[in-house]
């Protein structure tokens, strides 16, 4: 494996998410702490994808609350993860950073979470659980979990389909071919994003698998070695997509 963790759009977003005032970039660095930058996808930089989701929630639907607990539900959801989508691995998981939550709460004087929401947002997003979510906080954060789905086309490939298809160790000609990442999301869940929230802030999940199937392979595949072993920031991988397409 080739892989190359992205500590450059790692450095971007945590200087995105600190300006919040949500979190500092010592506490970020703390949690980041928490995950393994040799597991391609479920890393540090999807935790801070997710969360910078939760910043783009509609203010007159989630309050302070609502918006800070599903904030920290996301940086922590996948703390320890180890690049298996195993049940025991994923509830291990979820065990262990809930614990590291109420210590950074306590540690930090970190105000304004309400633990039911935390938790039942990181439930969420196991994945064998997502199609019997009920709770509104679990399905949420499920959503946000795929958002990348529903971003441009270069978002999904850089966030998701690549770094996913690496730890599922399939080579990226096979992947191409087979949508795995697709199949598999939607087999989980037969829509996509399930609250009409995230549908209207990512409109584009049904039309990125049509764009998917239609990019030449050749295409692909020298867009995926550009950002498999490069150190490469989202903006560029992006203007080296569009310019290779």
């Amino acid at each position: 494996m080739n892989f190359v963790y992205k500590h450059t759009e790692e450095k971007r977003l945590i200087e995105s998410l600190s300006r919040s005032q949500l979190i500092s970039e010592k506490q970020l660095f703390e949690i980041k702490n928490l995950y393994y930058e040799r597991v391609p996808y479920h890393n540090f930089l999807h935790a801070l994808k997710v969360a910078e989701g939760v910043l783009r929630l509609p203010r007159d639907e989630y309050n302070i609350i609502e918006t800070q607990s599903l904030f920290i539900a996301a940086l922590f959801h996948d703390a320890w993860h180890t690049g298996t989508a195993e049940d025991l691995d994923e509830f291990r998981s979820l065990d262990m950073a809930f614990q590291w939550i109420i210590d950074f709460e306590k540690k930090y004087d970190y105000q304004w979470i309400d633990y039911s929401i935390v938790r039942k947002a990181i439930i969420g997003t196991v994945f064998r659980n997502r199609a019997k979510n009920t709770d509104s906080y679990a399905i949420l954060l499920a959503d946000l979990d795929i958002s990348t789905l529903g971003m441009s086309l270069p978002e999904y490939l850089y966030f998701s389909d690549f770094p996913f298809s690496l730890e599922c160790s399939i080579k990226i000609e096979n992947w191409i071919h087979d949508l795995s990442f697709f199949k598999f999301i939607t087999w989980v869940d037969k829509n996509i994003f399930r609250t009409k929230t995230i549908r209207k802030l990512y409109p584009e999940a049904l039309g990125n698998i049509r764009k998917y199937s239609l990019l030449k392979e050749e295409n692909i595949k020298k867009i995926y070695k550009y950002w498999e072993a490069k150190n490469v920031s989202y903006d560029d991988f992006e203007t080296f997509f569009y310019e290779n397409i």
